[in-house]
């Protein structure tokens, strides 16, 4: 087996539109670069690439564009590319911004795409004899589930910190770190991390990778001669706010409009809790098997969360959101947005679709696979998902390959809360998409 590791920044320029709030953002500066990084592996039949994008998310049509423009440069097939997007909510909009009229520019686009596909011929030119070794770490106490049952009865995503008013989290988050370890001949060792929460720490205006940037920064300086990448799990229920944190957590925040704590320090923080955790394992890690690669995409069709009967209460409340007069609804903070969202996402909905395609992805390298699925499935997906590969080693992908929201488990509709009130997906989503990951495996046995 044959690896290759290459970086491209995609920083945009000063004026950019931000995306990520249900608010108008424009770039003021850089806290931070952001990147597009690639891994290529090369058995000597077949060639894959696994991307890592610090953008929030993207529209279907640009993960086509960036995967032709890759297939045309390098040969690969459409199944061969596997692009991640981060999401982080400090990161450049590209297209239409899913909460307002901002637009990004065709002139950032262009580049963008033009540096993804640079990415993929670079790592591919970098080939080197690769051992390829696996680990698992846990990373405590940076990622929470951020639904919970309140004491009257309700579901409330977010509800602020110290709100007594909570009674429990509905579900356990995943603190799994998960290391590939690519150990090359002649050239930089290539770390690929892998763990799942929200990504919105930083906030602001200031472009910013969030924790996943401070992970590689972190490792490639902790470990010299070391590249690192980062891919976003699972995280559609989890995120990074403690509703009972502690002094030195509260110290290094400044709580955001809508009631959550955020700050490049917070990040920061978080980036060091991963690193250590994989700098706790990167020296004991397990060869696994990597002769052969093949790869496949699935697609599947989700059901569509329509509520026509609602209509009426949803144009009232999206009219006055509209207009500047948030004032007269009976929301505030997160229960405001999630109001907003589900009124916008009710309105969306009114002519269709009754469906929506959704392509899983996966790329097997010998006894280790990438697997991934577009939007963002509840952690609880991922460890049913888990539990069913048949591989020694699975790393298990959000936002991957193909658009989309939030992916409730079908109970979490019942319940109610920010992502499943606003999720244009209907209940049973959860095990159309599990099934078809195990098919997805199968077909690579």
């Amino acid at each position: 087996m044959k690896t290759g590791f290459s970086k491209v920044c995609i920083n945009p320029p000063y004026g950019a539109p931000i995306v990520g709030y249900y608010e108008e953002r424009l770039t003021k500066g850089i806290a931070d670069d952001i990147f597009v990084r690639a891994v290529a592996f090369d058995d000597g039949e077949n060639k894959a690439v696994v991307i890592a994008l610090d953008l929030c998310e993207l529209a279907q049509k640009y993960f086509d564009a960036m995967k032709s423009a890759i297939m045309e440069s390098t040969g690969l097939p459409n199944e061969a590319i596997f692009i991640n997007c981060s999401h982080t909510h400090t990161g450049p909009l590209v297209g239409k911004d899913f909460a307002s009229e901002l637009r990004s520019s065709e002139v950032y686009n262009e580049f963008l795409f033009t540096s993804v596909r640079d990415a993929a011929v670079y790592a591919i030119a970098d080939l080197k004899e690769t051992r390829i070794e696996t680990a698992t770490g846990e990373a405590k106490n940076i990622s929470f589930i951020r639904r919970y049952r309140m004491k009257d009865g309700s579901v409330a995503t977010n509800p602020g910190v110290n709100n007594p008013d909570i009674d429990h989290a509905l579900g356990t988050p995943n603190e799994t770190v998960k290391l590939v370890k690519l150990v090359r001949e002649g050239a930089d060792d290539i770390f690929i991390v892998s763990f799942g929460t929200h990504p919105d720490s930083v906030g602001g205006d200031y472009i910013s990778a969030d924790y996943m940037g401070y992970v590689c920064d972190i490792l490639e300086k902790a470990v010299p001669g070391t590249k690192c990448m980062f891919l976003q799990g699972f995280q559609g229920d989890v995120n990074h706010v403690n509703p009972h944190p502690t002094k030195g957590e509260s110290a290094i925040s400044v709580i955001d409009f809508d009631s959550v704590p955020r700050s490049l320090a917070h990040a920061e923080h978080m980036g060091r809790i991963i690193a250590g955790a994989v700098l706790s394992i990167c020296s004991i890690t397990e060869e696994v098997k990597a002769d052969k690669i093949t790869y496949a995409m699935l697609r599947v069709d989700l059901p569509s969360h329509q509520e026509n009967d609602r209509l009426d209460e949803a144009r009232h409340i999206w009219t006055l959101h509209e207009s500047g007069r948030d004032d007269e609804l009976p929301f505030k903070e997160m229960a405001l947005t999630t109001a907003v969202a589900e009124a916008k996402r009710i309105i969306k909905l009114e002519n269709g679709p009754d469906s929506f395609p959704f392509w899983l992805s996966a790329i097997r390298i010998g006894d280790l696979c990438f697997a991934g699925i577009g939007g963002e499935p509840f952690t609880e997906i991922g460890n049913r998902i888990n539990a069913a590969s048949p591989f020694a080693e699975t790393v298990l992908c959000a936002l991957t390959n193909t658009a989309g929201g939030y992916i409730p488990t079908t109970k979490a509709y019942s319940e109610g809360g920010y992502e499943a009130r606003s999720s244009a997906l209907a209940p049973g989503g959860d095990d159309i998409i599990v099934n078809g990951m195990i098919k997805l495996f199968d077909s690579l046995k």
